[in-house]
This record gives C-alpha cells, structure tokens and sequence, in this order.
C-alpha cells in the first residue's frame, strides 16, 4: 500500500507529458498547415456544395484528416486550382473558404460530386513555391467561424477575382421572396374591409459600392370583391433605390425611396343589377388604383453565407421574406 502514492505520482507525471506533447492550438496547427511542413499530405475527397460566390465549398472529410484551422490546397489532375482555409468541421464534412485562385483553368473544372485531390499544408511538392511570412499574410489567416462570413481573409493577387472591399455586402445581385399582407376598403353599402396576401419577389443591383437599384413586384387576389362572385387581381409595382448600412450581428440597413403604381383587373366590377351598387364597386375599384412616391427601410440578417431573412418597413409595403446575394 505504500506504493500507491508513488504510482499516482508517476501517473500524474506522465499526464503532465502527454499534455505538453499533444497540447497544440488551433493556432500552431494553423501556422503549421500554412508552412511549417516541408510537404503536406494528398488525398482525395468530394466537393458536395459549392456557394453561389464559389468562395465557400463544402467538401467530405471521409479521410477524417481535416480539422479547423487547416490551410489545404485543391488541385485536379495534378494541377493546383486554388488555396483554401477549412472554418468548420461538423458530421464527416468540411467547410473551406478559398483564399487564392492559382488557375482559373483548373479553378472552372470545380464541380459539386466530383473529386478533387486535397494537399493539407505546403503545397510547393506541386510544383507551387511556399509564400513568405510577411505581415499582409499574418492579417489574411482565418481566426475564427465568423471570418467565413467576410471577405477579409481573401488574398486574390492574381486579380481573378474582382472585389471591392468598401461594399457590406460583396455580390452585385440580391433576389427576394416575400409575403405580406393586403387591406381594400368594401364598397360603402357593405363596409369593412376584404384582406388578403400578398406574394412578392424582387431584385436589387449593386450598380456601385453599397447603392443598389431594386425592383419589385407584388401580386394579390381578392375573391369575392367588390362583389359576391367577383374577383380582382392586384398588381404592386415599384422601383427603389437604397443605401447599404452595416449593423451588428451580420445585420445590414437599407434606407430606400422610390417610386410606385398599383394596376387592378376586376372585370366583373360595376355589373351588377343596381346601378347604385355598380356605381360602389366601380368607385372602389377606382381607389385601389394609386401611384406615388415611397419612402421606407429594409431590415436585413444574414443567416448562412449567401443567405438572409429581410423585412420591408415603409409606406409602400410591410413585408417578410429571404434574399439570397449571388
């Protein structure tokens, strides 16, 4: 019995070993990835997606050799394509940002479900010289999760791809769908209100950096309005421009004016069989029909690379919906 405290001294001190052993940071993994190697490792996985931006890819990990951190670079028919950073590993799959186009030849064949060759580390066994720890490469190093959302950590030398680094948002063109809700007035005689919803999809243009031209259009059918059996089709069109804003928590605030018309088809409107009735509904229809000024804002979130969930508040509209930036 003596013994045992000896025992759990050695324990303990060989505990104390194997920590300063395999203790390694994210940090020093990343810094080793980059350059520290004299050669990386080549093996092949499959690119499974590929964003709008082809800046981020999601790749398989059946080789269980990637991790967070990992500098990689992508090649095809040994030939390198392009210098990647891996941002996350989650259930057997990867997710790299690239950092560097080295062929656009190669860069073109990338395609989702095929495989592509992986060089984890040095790359200069390909035929590529390793790039020099200087201060620029320090800053475009990947530091955490949230770069995979920025453009930051891109180093685009050879100018293949063309970026502005003053635009919030990087892609020239945002798509939206929304819903929202649509309130007439009934004829007098019946009073109230008919409502109804809504559907609404449009496109925004970064014609320069964080101005954007948007046009949109709104659509809502109305039954039985402005009388029993009829129906009136409600077209919402309008043209907008915006200023970009760059909030906290990868929100963005879009201050807008603009411009807009509603156009209404009711053919069964006014064809009733009492001419002061007729004379409601044609009124009402009348109404609905309204061009003007608009002046407003729109909320946005980026929730995943490439995608947002958007709100419209402003005199023309209150809406909800996605966009998504390509």
């Amino acid at each position: 019995m003596k013994s045992l405290p000896v025992k759990i001294i050695y324990l303990l001190l060989c505990l104390g070993i194997s920590s300063e052993i395999w203790g390694q940071s994210l940090v020093d993994d990343a810094n080793l990835a980059s350059g520290g190697s004299s050669e990386g490792n080549t093996f092949q996985e499959t690119i499974k997606i590929i964003s709008n931006s082809k800046k981020i890819f999601i790749l398989t990990n059946n080789n269980q050799l990637l991790g967070p951190g990992d500098f990689i670079s992508l090649a095809l028919e040994n030939k390198l394509a392009a210098r990647a950073v891996v941002g996350k590993s989650h259930q057997g799959q990867v997710g790299i940002k690239i950092l560097k186009i080295y062929s656009m030849a190669q860069w073109t064949k990338l395609r989702r479900n095929s495989e592509v060759q992986i060089i984890r580390g040095d790359d200069s066994g390909f035929g590529k010289k390793a790039e020099p720890k200087t201060e620029e490469n320090k800053v475009a190093r990947i530091k955490s999760e949230e770069d995979l959302y920025t453009g930051d950590v891109v180093d685009d030398a050879s100018g293949l791809i063309e970026e502005s680094k003053n635009r919030h948002i990087k892609p020239d063109n945002l798509i939206s769908i929304a819903g929202a809700y649509f309130d007439a007035n009934e004829i007098p005689s019946r009073g109230g209100k008919m409502r109804s919803v809504m559907f609404g999809a449009s496109w925004a243009y970064q014609f320069t950096d964080n101005y954007f031209l948007e046009g949109v259009y709104g659509r809502a059918l109305l039954d039985n309005y402005p009388a029993d059996s009829a129906q009136t089709l409600v077209n919402h069109l309008v043209a907008r421009i915006k200023y970009n804003f760059k909030g906290p928590a990868y929100t963005f605030l879009m201050p807008y004016i603009g411009f807009q018309s509603f156009t209404v088809s009711s053919p069964d409107a006014g064809k009733g069989t009492s001419a002061s009735q007729n004379e409601e509904e044609l009124a009402t229809i009348n109404d609905l029909k309204k061009t003007g000024p608009v002046f407003g804002v729109t909320l946005m979130r980026r929730l995943v690379p490439g995608w947002f969930i958007k709100t419209d508040l402003g005199s023309d509209v209150v809406n909800l919906g996605f966009s998504i930036e390509f």
